[in-house]
């Protein structure tokens, strides 16, 4: 009976073309920044034409816009996902949510994302505000949610709210970038897994409750130094 043969490469490639043309987008940005990078880079990279990353993208922007969606809100809406059906403790599920976070920005290619986010996207005010709006707020969304729901069950203080939205991925952004820009000199510093947890121990710790009597505590003390103070001032 004769082999069947393989269908050929060319019927083949073109429903993996779009992924290809992002996975490469994303290395040419990281490499030369936003402003610097060109179709042409990028389709070299991709090993296609010009005109075959016009076939499914109409401009940088749009490709720019297409990286994001592939490499951070899929890992948005897969978290988001995992918040919806989680009925544990608030403060398991944030941990749940910051290793996912932290797993994922250990990669080069997302570290080189933040750099380009932090270094170009002032001088594009639509990119810039489609990535502020599809990642920086549904990002802070997400943990502000996770926030409420310790508040809610009386896990955090109020003020995490505000403190972990805005927090939480700045420090795993900028850990991440120094690991990646210094990693080879800072030869002292923690396992990866070891700052990651250390971490997740100041936020926790910072925005959890105190325990019962502790704030009583705490003004009485403030009190007596205030009551000092003034007795001195005489």
């Amino acid at each position: 009976m004769p082999a069947v043969p393989s269908p050929p490469r060319f019927q083949r490639r073109p429903a993996a073309r779009p992924d290809e043309i992002v996975a490469a987008a994303l290395a040419v940005f990281g490499e030369r920044g936003f402003r610097a990078t060109t179709l042409e880079e990028v389709a070299a990279r991709a090993g296609v034409s010009k005109g075959t990353v016009y076939l499914y993208f109409a401009s940088k922007d749009d490709l720019f816009r297409a990286v994001v969606e592939a490499k951070v809100v899929t890992l948005l809406a897969s978290a988001e996902a995992m918040a919806r059906a989680h009925a544990g403790s608030a403060t398991a599920l944030l941990v749940n949510v910051v290793h996912r976070m932290w797993d994922a920005m250990s990669g080069t290619d997302m570290v080189c994302m933040g750099r380009l986010v932090q270094a170009e996207l002032t001088q594009f005010p639509e990119v810039k505000r489609f990535y502020f709006e599809q990642v920086i707020q549904r990002h802070r969304r997400l943990l502000r949610n996770i926030a409420a729901r310790g508040v809610a069950s009386g896990e955090f203080r109020r003020e995490a709210t505000v403190i972990v939205p805005r927090m939480v991925p700045s420090l795993v952004m900028q850990l991440n970038q120094n690991r990646f820009l210094f990693g080879d000199l800072d030869t002292g510093a923690p396992a990866p897994r070891v700052l990651c947890e250390a971490m997740l121990t100041l936020v926790l710790h910072g925005i959890g409750k105190p325990p019962a009597g502790a704030v009583k505590r705490r003004r009485s003390a403030a009190a007596t130094t205030r009551a000092k103070a003034k007795g001195r001032g005489r």
